[in-house]
């Protein structure tokens, strides 16, 4: 294979596409000082007001293959329902917390990963267990004065009020740092808008998105297309494959293989809430096209995605061919090994951040080898070969 073309969704992110751009050259360099590999990274290139997009050439083996990269926009978008302020994460907190309660969502994720549900209920806990912290540090602080007054030892409330504010304080410490607890919320909250009231700009986009999946396959210039949603933007992906399949039905027959690569998904967060139907709708689009390559890498160690968790099985659907998506596991506790590539621990939302980065020599999965790579995805992983 010589020729590429990847569209690839991010999560819910308000940075610039240049975050993206740096983080791939930098990977992309220290992956080929480990695979042997040369890996050239492009400049950045603005394609028009919503896509930017960069080259790369991978050689290896005396084989080239060129890739074009290109970064459909949302982070608008993002920024639009990046709440700021306390009081309104709060109340955003509350309401889509009862909403994944009162629907059952919570306790069906339980039942997919803990994990995941410790993450997803980790704000909330959070919030609950700070307010009667927040209660008592005041009836400490309040005991302290009115024991001051009337010249009682004040011994007692004082170690209460200092005893509450270290608790409280550490626990917003410890949440913050290796949960993300305010990233986590935000994203909560948007995908709950999505379901409840909606988010006509997105939808828009994803029509966009898949309209330009649609031309670039039927331009017939590639040997492959691939599409790679990272985070939350694994349902946008399949949400953009979904729609371009029913854009042009003849999508797989155009000529280039057409590859889902899903990393770190979280899909069961929209197709576990019942008012999520248009979603469930497009899961079963893909899993009904048995010629799609559909490839997933997530973590059972990532407390951001569902690792192990089939996302056409959790909607409760059934795949045309067993392995309908193929599910696998990046193990990123290799990542920890002695050796000269060994990691530092890192916190969740750095784990979360590893599917994009390089990996260690020998691993089976390398990010910039299916990204940029020889191999098809299909055929890196003997998908569309096993079912045959």
């Amino acid at each position: 294979m010589s020729r590429r073309h990847v569209f690839y969704i991010c999560g819910f992110d308000p940075n610039s596409p240049g975050r993206y751009h740096r983080l791939f050259s930098e990977g992309a360099r220290q992956q080929a000082a480990m695979s042997g590999a040369a890996i050239e990274v492009g400049a950045r290139q603005r394609v028009d007001a919503e896509t930017v997009a960069w080259a790369v050439r991978y050689e290896q083996h005396g084989h080239v293959t060129d890739t074009r990269y290109v970064l459909p926009r949302w982070d608008a978008i993002v920024r639009e329902h990046w709440l700021r302020g306390f009081w309104p994460q709060l109340f955003d907190l509350l309401g889509t917390s009862w909403l994944y309660l009162r629907t059952g969502a919570l306790w069906t994720m339980l039942g997919q990963t803990w994990l995941g549900f410790i993450t997803v209920f980790a704000p909330f806990f959070l919030v609950m267990t700070l307010l009667p912290g927040a209660a008592a540090l005041l009836w400490a602080v309040g005991a302290l004065a009115h024991a001051g007054l009337k010249g009682h030892p004040l011994g007692i409330p004082a170690a209460l009020a200092a005893g509450g504010l270290v608790a409280a304080g550490w626990w917003a410490y410890w949440a913050r740092r290796h949960w993300y607890t305010r990233w986590i919320l935000r994203g909560y909250g948007f995908v709950a808008r999505v379901c409840t009231v909606g988010v006509t700009a997105l939808d828009e986009r994803l029509d966009g998105m898949a309209a330009a999946l649609v031309r670039q396959a039927q331009a017939r210039e590639d040997d492959e297309i691939l599409v790679i949603g990272h985070s939350l933007g694994t349902a946008l992906a399949v949400s953009v494959m979904a729609r371009a399949i029913r854009q042009d039905p003849a999508l797989m027959r155009h000529g280039p293989a057409i590859g889902l690569l899903t990393l770190g998904h979280c899909t069961p967060m929209l197709s576990n809430l019942p008012s999520a139907r248009r979603f469930r709708d497009e899961l079963r689009t893909l899993a009904e096209a048995a010629d799609l390559c559909w490839v997933d890498f997530s973590d059972p160690i990532d407390a951001y995605s569902f690792g192990g968790v089939d996302p056409v099985a959790a909607a409760g659907l059934r795949a045309a061919r067993p392995g309908h998506p193929q599910v696998r596991s990046p193990h990123f506790l290799s990542l920890y090994r002695p050796g000269p590539q060994q990691r530092q621990r890192m916190n969740q939302h750095e784990l979360h951040q590893q599917y994009l980065c390089a990996s260690r020599p020998g691993d089976a999965y390398d990010f910039f080898a299916m990204a940029a790579g020889p191999s098809r995805l299909a055929q890196r992983f003997g998908v569309l070969a096993a079912a045959a």
